[in-house]
């Protein structure tokens, strides 16, 4: 388990990475803790409120997770002490996200409703309450964008790095689709979900769309989000995810919202079966 420094309501934390040291989020939130001794408390924060600093992802000693008492469910205070030690006192609520991604023209539904998108679980471990709930979120996303230009991406690889693959489909309000997928050759998840994004920005070029009209980019990453639209500090990918910001910066109509994946959603569904057939190609020797 790798830990990376970061700061969380102007608190120095330990962020858990991956060994590229990206943020490691799950429904929304990030592990966090505020000391680097074995035993440390481990708890849960949104992921919009930790800010990466930038540093060096390490390997530290193993901590204990939070009891989810009360107080934590409900985002109140859990109590005072100071950031930097590893025990002794509670600590503040580690709330959910308060700020969407990006939201365009008319998209400040989808953006609310996307702010109550945690507590789903997992694709592969979800109850089915939490299946439930996070197709009925997913498809209240999509009612509140059903005005603008819907586009669905997703990566996936084998290997993670491996053989890798993106997908993308566009849906515009008349009912029209594209459908692409890209063999990436050997590259991470985290690759794949970023450059299925940008060829979603990429089509909308090619189609002539106006840079104004409302879009909203649909994926299921957590980091993709982050990276492009959040703020974090991004130590792989840098390339990449410059140029993909330049491309949002050119499309002030775009909305890049999260979405629960593997929920039933049937153009979510095909953008990840796309990202597969990317993968496939790249197994046979396709791709970059």
């Amino acid at each position: 388990m790798f830990w990376a420094r970061a700061s969380f309501k102007g608190a120095k934390v330990w962020a858990e990475v991956d060994a590229e040291g990206a943020p490691i989020v799950n429904d929304g939130r990030i592990s966090v803790r505020y000391s680097d001794k074995a035993g440390a408390t481990i708890y849960k924060a949104g992921a919009s409120r930790v800010e990466p600093a930038g540093g060096k992802a390490m390997e530290l000693p193993e901590g204990s997770a939070a009891a989810e008492g009360p107080a934590a469910a409900g985002n109140s205070a859990v109590g005072g002490g100071s950031a930097g030690n590893g025990g002794g006192g509670a600590r503040p609520a580690l709330g959910t996200p308060r700020n969407a991604p990006g939201s365009g023209p008319g998209d400040k539904r989808g953006a609310a409703i996307e702010r109550r998108g945690s507590g789903f679980g997992s694709a592969g471990t979800r109850t089915a309450a939490q299946a439930t709930a996070a197709k009925a979120a997913a498809g209240a996303q999509l009612a509140a964008s059903a005005h603008a230009i819907q586009c669905f991406t997703d990566g996936a690889c084998v290997g993670n790095p491996g053989p890798a693959g993106s997908g993308l489909v566009v849906k515009f309000p008349d009912g029209t689709r594209i459908e692409r997928h890209r063999a990436l050759g050997l590259a991470t998840n985290n690759i794949g979900e970023l450059t299925a994004i940008e060829m979603a920005l990429d089509e909308l070029a090619a189609a002539s769309v106006d840079p104004a009209a409302a879009v909203v980019v649909f994926s299921d990453s957590q980091y993709a989000r982050g990276v492009l639209t959040l703020g974090w500090k991004a130590k792989a990918n840098v390339s990449l995810i410059a140029g993909i910001r330049a491309k949002l910066r050119d499309r002030p109509g775009v909305s890049l919202q999260w979405v629960a994946g593997h929920v039933g959603i049937a153009e979510n569904e095909r953008a990840d079966a796309l990202a597969g057939r990317g993968v496939e190609d790249s197994r046979r020797g396709g791709g970059r």
